[in-house]
């Protein structure tokens, strides 16, 4: 394609004008797409078998919309598509492709939108060409630009689809025309639309956490498999005696537990609470009742929120993040305040073995 050419400067309204129209798609697609959380209202079963009805009564029509139209797209660029198979492309395959990934199925949507922006501009070509025959340039170049203009606009990536522009065509003198047709569609996509990129939007929007390699590594292992075992639960406030009573049993954590349900559970190093034994002698920091204050003593403390046991790594890894703490307790017991706490999880343990297990 690298004959085509911009035919006149009076183009450049109507390339404004399709970018427009494309960047409002691609804002439709991302919302699509973004839709996730009410599918999951379905089981993952329905939701296939309701994609698949989708796709094959839209493919019983025009089966150019199944697969990723790469044949498609090359007939859109040789202007050999008739005009209804255009829209099935443009609308179909943008609104099947959003679907299929709100229902969680893992599919590539790069092809498809490229497919979808071409034809696009290829549609805005026909038309431009109807009203301005004489000046207007042919549906070849808005459907290359069309390409770009999608591709920029979901992605919010305009030097990747000016980049992919140019290595397509090999036609640098499309860079102006491509410029303006992807910057004026990642506008419209960010500013009209409120959409963010594809790829952030899944992110932010946890849509498909297990196609996240982190997620996907942690959701195969259990919280047992990593949580700290040795630990010791106490009260705050404690004797002397008690707290080398605890000690002997060679902890790694204590686990102080509050008065009240409102107040967090709290873990403390045991190194520190056997440093500041080994290092202060009877009477400090011990009130009238003759009991020593766990939550004065200096060290690492951590806030704990519960977990139970049967979870996974990447559940923890979730709560860890909605609860803003730095560790788990893991419990397990369904009697309410008969529960027992059989280890500790922190962040660093979880950071831990992914880095173990990678390498």
């Amino acid at each position: 394609m690298s004959g085509v050419e911009l035919e006149s400067l009076f183009d450049l309204p109507w390339i404004v004008l399709s970018a427009l129209l494309i960047g409002l798609l691609a804002g439709l697609f991302v919302r699509v797409a973004r839709s996730g959380n009410v599918m999951k209202r379905l089981p993952f079963p329905a939701r296939l078998v309701l994609v698949g009805l989708l796709v094959g009564a839209v493919a019983w029509w025009y089966p150019q919309v199944q697969g990723m139209g790469y044949d498609s797209l090359g007939a859109i660029l040789n202007d050999a598509e008739p005009l209804d198979v255009l829209l099935a492309l443009a609308i179909g395959k943008l609104l099947l492709t959003a679907i299929t990934v709100a229902c969680g199925i893992p599919v590539s949507i790069i092809g498809p939108i490229l497919v979808a922006g071409g034809a696009v501009g290829a549609l805005c070509g026909l038309l431009g060409g109807w009203l301005l025959p004489e000046i207007a340039a042919g549906p070849e170049l808005y459907a290359m630009l069309g390409m770009a203009a999608m591709m920029g606009a979901v992605l919010q990536a305009p030097l990747a689809a000016l980049m992919a522009l140019l290595e397509l065509t090999h036609n640098p003198g499309l860079i102006l025309p491509g410029m303006l047709a992807v910057v004026v569609a990642g506008l419209t996509s960010r500013q009209l639309c409120g959409c963010d990129g594809f790829f952030i939007s899944v992110t932010r929007h946890g849509l498909h956490p297990l196609q996240q390699p982190l997620m996907q590594a942690l959701s195969r292992v259990s919280v047992p498999a990593v949580m700290e075992r040795a630990l010791v639960r106490t009260p705050r406030r404690v004797t002397r005696a008690e707290a080398k009573a605890l000690l002997d049993a060679k902890p790694e954590w204590v686990i102080i537990e509050r008065s009240r349900d409102d107040k967090p559970t709290l873990a403390l190093k045991a190194a520190a609470l056997a440093r500041w034994m080994l290092e202060h002698d009877e009477n400090d920091n011990i009130d009238k009742d003759g009991r020593l204050d766990l939550l004065e003593i200096p060290g690492q403390r951590l806030e704990l929120a519960p977990i139970h046991l049967q979870a996974t790594l990447s559940e923890a890894f979730d709560r860890l993040n909605t609860k803003h703490v730095d560790a788990l307790y893991v419990e397990h017991g369904h009697r309410p305040g008969k529960k027992r706490i059989s280890g500790i999880i922190t962040r660093d343990a979880i950071e831990r073995y992914y880095r173990f297990s990678d390498t």
